[in-house]
């Protein structure tokens, strides 16, 4: 039962034009060869028993199905010479049976090995097929004197040799561009890739990837270079130099691009089947620039079309088989325009960053490279209005990015060499020109080498911040404040009040005398002893010396105090309780800035006028705040009051901390409505 679907239209990406739906059961196709000069491919279908179809690659129809014997299953190598095909199969291992491909009918087998033929390739009228065994066998069987029958005696036919030990599993073979060898790619950890000299298949060199780089899958011949996917997650395409047998280049794909399968070539591309359900039941396409190693463009497939380990390609298309599953009991043949097409319709414009005079915006998408139609992007239009305004009817054509799509090729040519000069290749633009705190919407038109993409919805509203000018008033004004309150810090610290009801007379007298910030201080007759357990050491520290600055005596003094606080019972105790609790206090104060500022950048686009004010009148509260209680707390260190001191302390600590948020909530307000993702 057979079913076509032919599916037209200009899809972002690769340009998907239609695909050929075929029963297959669980199986899936493997292994294809094509007439060049008829339009006309043959997939085989490795299933139990295996199958070959017959597809027209114009019309996409299926023309003709051949089932071989019962007992032939697991199809794996399928080659072409002239008019007939040769298959190789799993069960009876080592089977290679002929076909008339142009009557599809079956015409008998020749017993080339005892495991099964999982490679092989025509050269001339020499076929090269390499057996499962391990270490792997290749073979040289001469097919024109086996179709004419004159095989009777293998030994007239065919000739063998044997790889080294340990390599095993050949799942691609080719030959350079002179046909003078034969490099055949291993599902070996990590892979290799030996070198064989033709047709004696003698051994000449070989090549043992990395670490990590496991299981060759797929192999094709770029000129005098190889290119070879690895079956690794994600998959890596690594190219060779065939004469030296060098590595010169690797390219890493990206998650969800799992095991290459599937090589078609077409110029200086490559166009990369993967053999994994990339996306809940879709598998991709990746199109590969060889000569700079780098991806270029892809498309998904649809819905149940994954798996695609067959590949071959015909004018300007690419085809490849997929595999079938227990519940889709059907494959498909993936029809791939390669030539490439307008880009996709852009996301809507997204935010970066703004300033008083311009914005910063992208529509940078996931796997953007899945959307530029087959090219890379070399051109963006921007479109802005205000965004009071609801329509583009009179829209304004911002060419900052890039030229105008409309214009001659000439104009574009140096873009079109040099893509990187471009924003985020591309996907990104600062508008400039525009008014401080005015709001502006914006759309985008993406061009490539064939032409411009739809236009993108619109953007959400965009706001520009405050002028400069203003912005330095701000400066001046928090500067003039600053100053102040430093003034008034400067003069609570000098002139910091004392009450004498507080102390006695040794106590009063010594204060009178001078006080902890000047240069001097008597001392008193009087001398209080240390409480028990400070130590011994603590005689020394009460002996201050005469004379020296006020900030060293009051170090003096406050290391005194310290020492005699913590040689007290439990003062260890009590040292590590109060690191604790201001490390809590330390914590949750950094987390609520982290909160706060993740809020103000990313949860609204702007903060509102009022609470800027507000904002701003908090923050020069808190400023002032901070410097009454700092100084209220020195002074009353001076007049000896701890407890005041600690309190007044405390209260300078919440004081900062509020300045701190508030002037955070400003400076975001102030200077950007959003934080930058580049910054």
């Amino acid at each position: 039962v057979l079913s076509l679907v032919l599916w037209a239209s200009s899809v972002s990406g690769l340009y998907r034009d239609g695909y050929e739906r075929v029963d297959t059961g669980p199986g899936g196709f493997f292994g294809a060869v094509v007439d060049e000069d008829a339009g006309i491919a043959w997939f085989g279908v490795d299933d139990s028993p295996a199958r070959i179809v017959k597809i027209d690659l114009t019309t996409m129809q299926v023309t003709g199905k051949l089932e071989l014997d019962k007992e032939e299953a697991r199809l794996w190598s399928f080659v072409k010479h002239g008019k007939f095909g040769y298959v190789g199969i799993e069960e009876p291992a080592g089977r290679l049976v002929g076909v008339d491909l142009e009557s599809m009918t079956r015409l008998g087998y020749a017993q080339a090995s005892q495991f099964p033929l999982l490679a092989g390739l025509i050269v001339g009228d020499t076929g090269y097929f390499s057996a499962g065994s391990n270490p792997a066998t290749v073979m040289r069987i001469d097919i024109l004197k086996m179709q004419k029958g004159g095989c009777a005696d293998w030994a007239q036919c065919r000739y063998e040799v044997s790889l080294d030990e340990g390599e095993e599993a050949v799942r691609a073979m080719f030959t350079d561009e002179d046909k003078e060898h034969l490099f055949l790619a291993m599902y070996t950890e990590p892979g290799r890739i030996v070198k064989l000299s033709l047709p004696d298949l003698a051994r000449q060199s070989s090549l043992t990837l990395g670490a990590g780089e496991d299981k060759i899958l797929c192999g094709a011949r770029y000129g005098p270079f190889g290119i070879f996917g690895t079956a690794t997650s994600p998959g890596s395409l690594i190219k060779v130099d065939l004469a030296t047998m060098q590595r010169t280049a690797t390219l890493r794909f990206v998650s969800g691009e799992d095991r290459p399968a599937a090589i078609v070539l077409r110029g200086n591309y490559a166009f990369i089947g993967f053999g994994s359900a990339w996306a809940e039941g879709a598998s991709s396409v990746v199109k590969v620039d060889l000569e700079r190693m780098v991806r270029v463009s892809g498309v998904v497939t649809k819905e149940g079309q994954t798996w695609l380990y067959t590949g071959l390609g015909w004018q300007q298309w690419a085809f490849y088989g997929t595999r079938g599953t227990a519940e889709t009991e059907h494959a498909t043949v993936v029809r791939i325009n390669m030539n490439p097409t307008y880009p996709g319709v852009p996301v809507p414009p997204v935010f970066n960053s703004s300033t008083s005079d311009s914005i910063t915006v992208n529509w940078l998408r996931e796997y953007p490279e899945y959307h530029n139609g087959g090219a890379p992007i070399i051109g963006a239009r921007v479109l802005m209005r205000p965004a009071d305004h609801h329509d583009w009817t009179c829209e304004h054509i911002y060419a900052y990015a890039a030229p105008d799509p409309a214009a001659p090729k000439d104009r574009i040519s140096r873009v079109h060499e040099d893509p990187d000069e471009l924003m985020m290749h591309g996907y990104a633009a600062t508008v400039d020109q525009l008014n401080p705190e005015e709001g502006y919407k914006f759309a985008v038109i993406l061009t490539n080498e064939v032409g411009p993409s739809h236009r993108s919805r619109s953007s959400e509203e965009m706001k520009t911040t405050v002028s400069w000018s203003f912005e330095a008033i701000w400066l001046i004004l928090f500067v003039v404040l600053s100053g102040m309150l430093a003034f008034v810090y400067g003069s609570s610290w000098k002139h910091a009040p004392r009450i004498d009801a507080l102390y006695g007379a040794g106590e009063r007298e010594e204060e009178q005398a001078n006080s902890l910030l000047h240069s001097r201080k008597v001392r008193g007759t009087s001398s209080s002893l240390p409480p028990s357990g400070a130590g011994s050491g603590l005689a020394d520290l009460e002996r201050d010396e005469e004379g020296g600055s006020g900030f060293a005596r009051m170090f003096r003094r406050v290391t005194n105090i310290f020492v005699t606080w913590l040689g007290q019972p439990g003062g260890l105790k009590r040292l590590l309780v109060a690191v604790a609790l201001f490390s809590t206090v330390a914590c949750v104060s950094v987390g609520a800035e982290a909160f706060f500022l993740a809020y103000v950048s990313g949860a609204i686009r702007e903060i509102d006028p009022f609470l800027r004010d507000l904002c701003s009148a908090a923050a020069v509260g808190a400023c002032g705040a901070c410097a009454w209680t700092s100084s209220a707390a020195l002074s009353s260190w001076q007049i000896r009051e701890y407890d005041a001191a600690r309190r007044y302390a405390v209260a300078a600590t919440l004081s900062m901390w509020a300045a701190e948020l508030s002037s955070l909530t400003i400076l975001l307000s102030w200077t950007g409505t959003r934080a930058s993702s580049d910054t």
